[in-house]
């Protein structure tokens, strides 16, 4: 690989970077926060291809020191994989992370509640918005004190177990997709369960005595199942 074709493929990846920073590409592989780094590495990588290419080849002798022809400066072959994330980005465009993986983490440790008072839900007089991480965490804290007879309304995508059941739920991401964690609530009383990996909202109650941990895992006996679109960003 010529000095020229490493400049090339330093570009290619540049400009990956700077397709998916400046779209919601990235969001399926890291957090959001994220956007304007992989912005400023991929025009580095554009400004450094440019170098590359515009700076005066160095002079080769005819011969090298020990009496054999010069060949002039060579980049290793193995390069040549430094563009397969790249076309793999444009060809097969991987989805987020989604059912499989959270069905596969089921028995992995629940986060713990934060350590600050968890408040009240606010008045309102419809279904309450809340996430599904922290719908786990109220039902374990004060014995569900802030969700019992409250109308909620839980946001995810549906996966399911061996036995049947299905799940609303959120993944969520510290920095990459490398660190998904899963969090899940069992859908009670509507057994026509949504095609799995549909995006959709659950409105009902928490069913009390269930909590992450205990006998029972999470649930909510729901009052109705409405179908969603994908967020852009998929990931909590």
């Amino acid at each position: 690989m010529t000095r020229t074709t490493q400049a090339l493929v330093v570009g290619f990846l540049g400009a990956v970077l700077l397709r998916l920073s400046l779209g919601d590409g990235y969001l399926r592989y890291v957090t959001s926060w994220m956007k304007w780094p992989l912005v400023a590495t991929g025009v580095v990588l554009l400004g450094l291809t440019l170098w590359m290419l515009l700076r005066p080849a160095p002079e080769e002798d005819g011969d090298d020191h020990d009496g054999h022809e010069g060949h002039g400066h060579k980049v290793p072959a193995m390069t040549w994989l430094a563009i397969v994330p790249g076309v793999i980005v444009f060809v097969a465009s991987p989805p987020s992370l989604g059912a499989y993986l959270a069905e596969r983490r089921a028995d992995d440790p629940v986060a713990a509640a934060p350590d600050a008072e968890i408040l009240p839900l606010p008045a309102s007089d419809g279904p309450v918005d809340v996430e599904v991480a922290e719908f786990m965490w109220r039902a374990g804290v004060e014995d569900g004190a802030t969700i019992k007879d409250r109308d909620v309304r839980l946001t995810g995508f549906v996966s399911t177990d061996e036995n049947g059941n299905w799940y609303v739920t959120r993944i969520a991401i510290a920095c990459c997709a490398a660190d998904a964690s899963a969090s899940r609530v069992r859908v009670e009383d509507y057994d026509d369960a949504p095609e799995r990996d549909s995006w959709v909202a659950v409105t009902g109650r928490w069913v009390e005595g269930t909590a992450p941990g205990g006998k029972s895992e999470t649930a909510i006996e729901a009052s109705s199942v409405e179908p969603r679109e994908a967020p852009a960003n998929t990931y909590q």
